[in-house]
């Protein structure tokens, strides 16, 4: 079984879904710096509030910012020998130089979702959260079945800044700009498996459990 791998591709391509259940059937430890950032932005630190305009305009966090929390998280697992997917990180080419210098991250895969961008925009816009217990629904792939409430505290479920159709447009015209140069990166170190997403999560993930 292959471990500590890296997931790429654009955002809303199913990155967190499919790491999510690769963990759960696997002792890698899912490793997302999106859930990070959420947790400095739901407790407004002085790092939340900078990481919410960010986050919001569609752009993407600076890489020092990223680079620190990723590589404190790294020697900590390494420490004590558990393995990790790394999720929404590297995002581009001065990431991966950082994390290709890191040797407690020692990456063996790099996974690459693919798919279309309207696929990614209907899948990106749909999604809906709770503000009070951080619960998270799709219109269409998981509906709450209290409508538009939390199923957990009947809170009004809300869509994020950055699930608006506008700023998932400029979110994916920053991963075209920025983060596909990783491909090239990665496909140089013969480390690069490239899937397409529009498979379901069970049958990528079954996929990835036979790989070495």
């Amino acid at each position: 079984m292959i471990k500590n791998i890296i997931f790429l591709g654009a955002p809303g391509v199913g990155k967190g879904t499919i790491a999510s259940l690769l963990s759960q059937k696997t002792d890698l430890i899912h490793l997302s710096t999106g859930e990070i950032f959420r947790a400095a932005i739901r407790n407004k630190t002085k790092l939340g509030l900078e990481l919410k305009n960010i986050v919001e305009s569609g752009n993407y966090v600076p890489d020092e910012i990223t680079n620190a929390i990723v590589e404190e998280k790294i020697k900590e697992l390494n420490s004590k020998n558990i393995n990790f997917i790394l999720d929404g990180y590297p995002r581009t080419i001065n990431q991966a130089n950082f994390l290709d210098n890191l040797e407690s991250a020692n990456i063996s895969k790099v996974i690459l979702l693919t798919a279309p961008n309207e696929i990614i925009i209907q899948r990106l816009s749909k999604r809906r959260y709770c503000p009070t217990c951080s619960a998270t629904y799709h219109l269409d792939f998981k509906p709450s079945k209290k409508i538009n409430l939390c199923e957990n505290d009947d809170t009004l479920l809300l869509q994020r800044k950055d699930d608006e159709e506008e700023s998932i447009v400029r979110r994916l015209e920053v991963y075209n700009s920025e983060t596909k140069v990783l491909v090239d990166f990665y496909k140089e170190k013969k480390i690069l498996i490239e899937i397409e997403a529009t498979q379901s999560p069970e049958e990528i993930v079954n996929y990835l459990l036979k790989q070495k």
